[in-house]
């Protein structure tokens, strides 16, 4: 196996870190980055993300593979079956659930992350994923398929970027925020309080990283939605998926072996090899717009691997 460092993928920012996993669960459908592990490394006084690959695969192999794999979102069924998840009434998730069942295994994950149907809204909808935090004019999903047309397709705008820049920016930085990009609320960076902006932040351009936002995107199927709960996420006391927590570990992890750390307790991370655990509050803009608050470290240090 040969190691890629992520020197944009740092473990203390939830959006980053789920593009670190978004990151390698793309590999597995790429034939040559197939079997990719993932682990963390510290550098610089932080833990950035490493991808250790099948022998002779470059970081200009990644790019290249990650712009290809984002030309088929078009054609997948998890992302044109429906605009958004909110509104979602349970027969209609629970037919294309099943028919999702009959399909590739990846799907499947997909609607498994999306939410589960025994757990209602008070409209007696579908509650969707804690990590779709879109209101107002948002559509989660419909949003996603464009935002991945734009990293493969040509650049339009002074701003725009080529795809492979775009890439290289989310995996190996600096991240430059010049992106017309809405976080869809992973990113406490780029969080607009109308308290503080010099205008209603509805008014303000969009700054993110878009590669990164699509690659923690596809993170999602890595936290599929149970009855009792979601995995990464601690209940508040009203029973509502409110915190979200997530590991760091050294040693290069499968895809598999990673879906079964993040489904333990934050606490039990800890004890099974975790050499820090960070978590992120969950709370509203607004009525309609959700988002992460600043993380914080709640087990372990940078200090833990020197």
């Amino acid at each position: 196996m040969q190691g890629i460092e992520l020197t944009g993928l740092r473990a203390d920012l939830p959006i980053s870190a789920m593009a670190a996993l978004g990151c390698l669960r793309v590999c597995q459908r790429i034939e040559s980055f197939r079997g990719s592990k993932l682990g963390w490394e510290l550098a610089g006084g932080r833990f950035n993300a490493v991808l250790e690959t099948p022998a002779g695969r470059s970081a200009d192999d990644l790019v290249t593979a990650l712009a290809t794999d984002a030309k088929q979102a078009g054609t997948r069924k998890e992302l044109i079956w429906r605009s958004k998840l909110k509104g979602l009434s349970q027969d209609e998730y629970h037919n294309a659930a099943e028919e999702a069942l009959s399909g590739d295994r990846e799907t499947a994950d997909w609607f498994a992350a999306f939410g589960c149907e025994t757990v209602t809204d008070r409209d007696g909808n579908v509650e969707p994923t804690p990590l779709d935090m879109t209101g107002g004019p948002q559509e989660f999903l419909t949003g996603a398929l464009e935002l991945a047309q734009k990293l493969s397709a040509a650049p339009k705008g002074k701003k725009s970027k080529m795809p492979e820049q775009a890439y290289r920016e989310a995996l190996f930085g600096p991240w430059k925020y010049e992106d017309d990009q809405h976080s869809l609320g992973w990113d406490p960076t780029t969080i607009k309080l109308g308290a503080f902006t010099y205008q209603a932040p509805t008014k303000m351009p969009n700054s993110g990283v878009m590669a990164a936002v699509w690659l923690a995107f596809e993170s999602l199927p890595l936290f599929p939605c149970f009855s009792d709960g979601v995995r990464g996420f601690r209940l508040s006391r009203k029973g509502k998926p409110s915190v979200f927590y997530w590991p760091v570990w050294k040693a290069a992890l499968s895809v598999g072996a990673i879906g079964s750390f993040l489904a333990l307790s934050a606490e039990d991370m800890a004890k099974h090899g975790a050499i820090a655990v960070y978590q992120s509050r969950r709370f509203y803009l607004n009525k309609y717009y959700a988002a992460f608050r600043t993380p914080e470290l709640i087990s372990g240090s940078a200090a833990a691997t020197v």
